[in-house]
């Protein structure tokens, strides 16, 4: 019989899935056949009304009502949440998911959402499963919220030496918190491949610096803005502009005319190859996307991030001299510009920093853990 892992996430942004697929592919690289793995979406599909609908908040939250985000992550950072909220949420949404444990009977459970460590251990022990290990894997970067961090877990899985540090601040033991890196999928592994080839491939110039703009799987931001100011700025070199699921952004940035070199894209399954081909990227500040860069040995151009959450990541980036923040469309351009200048010194120091904070094998690492644990 096959071994059962099961990951707690929830679809509050795309990282926390994202990583626990590149988790469950790794899993499967090594040991092929030998586990049952199941990613389950713990508030949507397991908790009753209202509960469910809360994860659907977030992309408000994080967007036109950031305001109110801020002074809710401050206070939730300054009043932990597992000791005030969770007490009053556990009854109402506990039935369901111990059901859902029952039924699933896993060997293993992983957490990869800051709201599924607390109430997971304790539904894990009521339960009747206080035997079974319980592993978090942070997917925020530096700047990690407290509701992150269970003392009770067997194992906690951090992407960097700060993120580990504030771990232990806020009460794991050393020994339970291991740096691994941010997992990201297995084809972002292999690392950087031949520019000049991929850049002909996608229908680019082998000999033009390219810059890579992208706004995430939703096409956030100001993508348009950002790629019509570079247009009008770097003009020797070329652009490659992905607009996600936004068919909005997809449909404007194809009828616009532009004075260098441009490919558009919409969703991707290649991003491998885009970054590939790039000589640096302008996004905003996620921690997955920022990774899968740094295994690119890509430059950063950092054009927004979400307080308090993303703010550690742009700190890690500028003080590793991996990037910098540009939010202002202009700005960004005149970065770009600069940065595409003949042998630019800059621009190449940038490239071997970021490819000296590249961890390509941290799903791998992970779920090697996790199949040791088990």
């Amino acid at each position: 019989m096959k071994k059962r892992i099961l990951f707690l996430i929830s679809d509050t942004g795309g990282g926390h899935r994202a990583a626990a697929k590149a988790i469950d592919e790794a899993i499967h690289q090594l040991h092929p056949d030998t586990y049952e793995t199941y990613i389950e979406d713990i508030w949507k599909d397991h908790t009753p009304w209202p509960v469910n609908k809360i994860p659907n908040a977030y992309p408000w939250m994080t967007g036109p009502g950031i305001p109110m985000w801020k002074l809710l992550w401050l206070i939730s950072t300054t009043v932990q949440p597992h000791k005030v909220i969770f007490p009053g949420v556990s009854p109402v949404v506990e039935r369901r998911i111990v059901r859902f444990f029952h039924q699933i009977q896993p060997h293993i459970i992983v957490s990869v959402h800051p709201l599924m460590n607390h109430i997971g251990v304790k539904l894990r022990n009521k339960a009747g499963m206080a035997h079974i290990p319980f592993v978090t894997t942070v997917t925020d970067m530096v700047s990690i919220h407290p509701a992150w961090i269970c003392p009770d877990v067997t194992l906690c899985t951090v992407p960097t030496e700060p993120a580990r540090q504030l771990a232990v601040e806020f009460g794991l033991s050393p020994e339970r918190v291991i740096v691994t890196g941010q997992p990201v999928g297995l084809k972002f592994a292999a690392g950087p491949k031949d520019k000049a080839g991929l850049k002909r491939r996608l229908g680019l110039a082998a000999n033009r610096p390219a810059a890579l703009i992208v706004g995430g799987g939703e096409g956030f931001g100001p993508v348009y803005d950002i790629a019509r100011a570079i247009a009008k700025t770097a003009h020797q070199g070329q652009m490659m502009v992905v607009a996600g699921r936004n068919a909005h952004l997809q449909q404007k940035l194809n009828q616009a005319r532009w004075e260098i070199p441009t490919k558009i894209f919409g969703f991707v399954d290649n991003m491998p190859a885009l970054m590939g081909a790039a000589d640096m990227l302008v996004t905003k500040a996620g921690p997955g996307t920022i990774s899968e860069a740094f295994i690119a040995h890509l430059p950063l151009i950092v054009s927004g991030y979400i307080p308090g959450q993303e703010t550690g990541n742009v700190v890690y980036i500028q003080e590793h001299h991996a990037g910098r923040l540009a939010e202002n469309p202009l700005e960004i351009a005149r970065t770009v510009a600069d940065w595409m200048k003949p042998n630019n010194p800059i621009l190449s120091q940038m490239t071997q920093n970021a490819a000296a904070l590249a961890r390509p094998e941290a799903a791998l690492t992970i779920a090697g853990r996790i199949c040791d644990l088990i």
